[in-house]
């Protein structure tokens, strides 16, 4: 009987030995999470004193009279239309080997 004793006391003692080490282990990696978070709240603190501040809304007075008035609705047809006149009146007509009334004579 002296020998399992003996045996079971120094699985005991194994166990103790394990339980310490985890618990060792354990308290060192809370430790590093703690780290880790203080680190990270010093970062978030440093960059919000990073940001810049807001730029002050203009004041009322200082927009021009002319954007005060009342802008009528213009329907889609109508705003297409408009772009379509404008985009046709950049061309220029060519006459090639023809009369020269208008437009760019090559030729």
């Amino acid at each position: 009987m002296g020998a399992a004793r003996r045996q079971h006391h120094k699985q005991q003692e194994g166990m103790r030995a394990a339980t310490a080490d985890a618990n060792r282990i354990r308290a060192m990696q809370e430790e590093s999470r703690r780290q880790f978070q203080l680190q990270i709240e010093a970062m978030r603190a440093q960059a919000e004193a990073l940001k810049p501040e807001k730029a002050p809304r203009p004041l009322q007075s200082t927009l021009d009279d002319s954007r005060t008035g009342v802008r009528t609705a213009r329907s889609r047809r109508k705003t297409v239309a408009g772009l379509g006149k404008g985009v046709a009146s950049l061309r220029i007509p060519l006459n090639v080997g023809g009369t020269t009334g208008s437009g760019l004579n090559i030729g």
